[in-house]
């Protein structure tokens, strides 16, 4: 085949532009499919300007997740957002997997042996690593940095940095009710800052008034945004998980005894931590005040932190038993009473 000059400097060019602009993180699709080309938004830390964004609605496709089984979305549907349960650093890749369970109610082998490790006693910091995250999507419209002549991007973040606050701005506490800030008429921009810190915490989240309308040349450009991820099938994932870990073909026996290996091993370094101490790097209560705070979805001690609240949530669920206990049996007894006397 002939050599196409014209082509190739075309092509040359373009890829010459994207190594130059590309960061580290743009080697890693996430769950996204690497045969779609797209234009992912990776927000920089601010300084004196917040970041400011339209988020623009799109069609759902045939892929979109059933986490609501009352409210179902259907394929056709106006969307804002796609919202994922993942598992992420799975297999040799450190794969981020889309739980066929939490997302379509489907098997999922990652969570299969999560539950079974767990019957065996497990304690959560042995598959915190691979436990389920929630994370968004969104397609949206960049003012900052001069980026709205890129048209339409793609922005993936964890749920805590984006739709959570983003949801506390919309409910009015007068009311009740919800600002309808994706509205392609009536909608709301959103500012918000990114902080030059180890976790890039997102945070000031505030709605900001437009006048104009989301306008028909940006809503065609909206990617159907469930079906540009990679839904693996349960064999592709338990290949892919299994081989990883090397019990692929392990026997139950041996399987379980490393196991039982895993978890001796984190009561170790639970009883070390204990012995070294162990505190809230954002000077949060500890074990109290997990995924309330900004820094939690990236913190060090976020597994031991977690392990503590387990302990913290079952001694209060214990204590309540007891009151209610105690209440029930001093009904009893006043029921009892009040019949013996006639009442």
């Amino acid at each position: 085949m002939k050599f196409d000059r014209i082509k190739a400097k075309e092509q040359l060019a373009k890829r010459t532009e994207d190594n130059y602009n590309r960061k580290d993180g743009d080697l890693n699709f996430k769950f996204f499919n690497p045969a779609v080309e797209l234009k992912l938004w990776q927000p920089r830390p601010t300084k004196d300007t917040p970041h400011l964004i339209d988020i623009i609605p799109f069609l759902a496709g045939k892929n979109y997740p059933m986490l609501n089984p009352r409210n179902p979305v259907k394929e056709g549907d106006y969307c804002y957002v796609l919202e994922l349960y993942v598992h992420q650093g799975i297999g040799p890749g450190k794969a981020w997997v889309i739980c066929p369970s939490k997302n379509y109610k489907k098997p999922c082998p990652i969570c299969e042996d999560i539950d079974a490790r767990v019957a065996e006693g497990e304690e959560y910091d042995t598959y915190s690593a691979i436990a389920l995250k929630r994370r968004c999507v969104y397609n949206v419209l960049v003012y900052s940095n001069n980026e709205e002549k890129k048209g339409v991007q793609i922005w993936e973040v964890s749920h805590k940095y984006s739709e959570k606050p983003i949801l506390l701005q919309a409910r009015s506490p007068r009311t009740g009710g919800y600002e309808p800030f994706s509205d392609v008429d009536n909608g709301k921009s959103i500012s918000f800052e990114i902080a030059n810190d180890e976790y890039k915490t997102v945070q000031g989240h505030k709605f900001v008034n437009r006048d104009y309308k989301i306008s028909d040349d940006i809503l065609d450009q909206a990617k159907t945004l469930d079906e540009i991820v990679k839904v693996y099938s349960y064999d592709e994932i338990s290949k892919m998980y299994f081989s990883h870990s090397g019990q692929e073909n392990e026997t139950d026996e041996v399987s379980s005894t490393r196991r039982e290996s895993r978890t001796e091993e984190k009561k170790e370094e639970k009883i070390e931590a204990s012995i070294l101490g162990t505190g809230c790097p954002a000077n949060g209560k500890f074990g109290e005040d997990i995924d309330q705070l900004d820094n939690c979805n990236n913190c060090k001690q976020y597994n031991s932190c977690a392990a503590e609240n387990e302990e913290i949530e079952k001694k209060k669920r214990q204590a309540r038993q007891q009151r209610m206990t105690q209440e029930s049996g001093t009904e009893n007894g006043g029921r009892i009473a009040r019949r013996q006397r006639g009442e």
